[in-house]
């Protein structure tokens, strides 16, 4: 394994583009294409997979840096030649959002940092990377 990941490099994916998911995300595994694409006049610096196959299945991605996260990940020699990376500064990392309603007026939103999408824009090839020792995640709630 070699250290090929590094949130926090500002790499961004264009609008309106497809990201092909090879084996699919964990749970969705028959849905391989996402159009990516950001809401611009939403406040909330996210961006949107949504299935090309299924648009009802959506997911909220966004740059862990934003939201003063840092960590790296290792990508097994496989993962690298599934995103066709020549180099891990070209990879681009993401966490999954979950909505949590919680009592309050305000829902949380729940980071998945155990299960990071990882994205070369050169080629639009992801994969989700699951870690298995994180048992952590962060929350994150919008203030109005």
């Amino acid at each position: 394994m070699a250290n090929d990941g590094n949130a926090g490099q500002h790499l961004t994916i264009d609008s309106e583009k497809v990201v092909t998911f090879p084996q699919g995300i964990p749970g969705f595994e028959k849905y391989t294409t996402y159009r990516v694409y950001h809401k611009e006049e939403n406040d909330f610096r996210a961006f949107w997979l949504e299935s090309c196959e299924e648009p009802g299945i959506t997911f909220a991605i966004v740059d862990p840096v934003q939201y003063g996260l840092g960590y790296s990940l290792e990508l097994t020699e496989e993962e690298r030649h599934l995103l066709q990376a020549e180099g891990a500064e070209e990879l681009g990392i993401f966490m999954m959002l979950s909505k949590k309603e919680e009592g309050g007026s305000s829902p949380a939103l729940n980071a998945n940092i155990a299960g990071p999408i990882v994205i070369n824009p050169r080629t639009r090839l992801g994969l989700q990377k699951l870690i298995r020792r994180a048992d952590v995640t962060t929350m994150i709630v919008q203030q109005k």
